[in-house]
């Protein structure tokens, strides 16, 4: 007897992308069972968007509205079927208050980087200047974490201890 999966099949489709609500941890993207799972924190946020980029692009492919119910606590949680991973980069959107003397700067024209992202795009060359022709030249990517070490070992580097006072 085989155990069929709920979580592998989306729930609604938003411009031709399949959608489900997402696990709220770990935070950034991570890769689920079909498709990849965008969780993202903010504690004062009202609205959230994914936004997707084909690789290179200057302009979104698409942005979609993460809903309030894809909401778990203050976490912005949803995941994405059928998503070529090595041509997709990502931001978000967030709105909210803007009120600097409490520390809120929300502006919804802007695509903010994944604070918890695996890789991040916008130099070719590392060092460079990205290109300022590009509205959002720093975007998040998508990157497996299935790097074979074969015989790698950590270095033997003797353990400095604590000092104690």
């Amino acid at each position: 007897m085989s155990l069929n999966r709920i979580d592998i099949y989306p729930t609604r489709i938003y411009k031709g992308y399949k959608c489900r609500p997402g696990r709220p941890y770990p935070f950034g993207a991570t890769f689920v069972p079909g498709g990849v799972n965008f969780a993202v924190f903010s504690r004062h946020a009202t609205a959230c968007w994914l936004v997707l980029f084909k690789k290179g692009d200057c302009d979104p492919l698409v942005e979609i509205n993460i809903p309030d119910e894809y909401r778990v606590g203050n976490v912005f949680a949803m995941v994405v079927f059928d998503l070529n991973y090595e041509d997709i980069e990502y931001g978000f959107r967030m709105e909210g208050p803007y009120d600097p003397a409490q520390g809120h700067h929300f502006d919804p024209d802007n695509i903010l980087l994944d604070p918890y992202a695996k890789a991040i795009t916008g130099r070719e060359v590392w060092g460079a200047m990205p290109d300022w022709n590009d509205p959002y030249p720093y975007r998040a990517r998508l990157a497996y974490d299935d790097f074979d070490w074969e015989d790698d070992h950590a270095p033997k580097t003797p353990d400095p201890g604590f000092d104690h006072l």
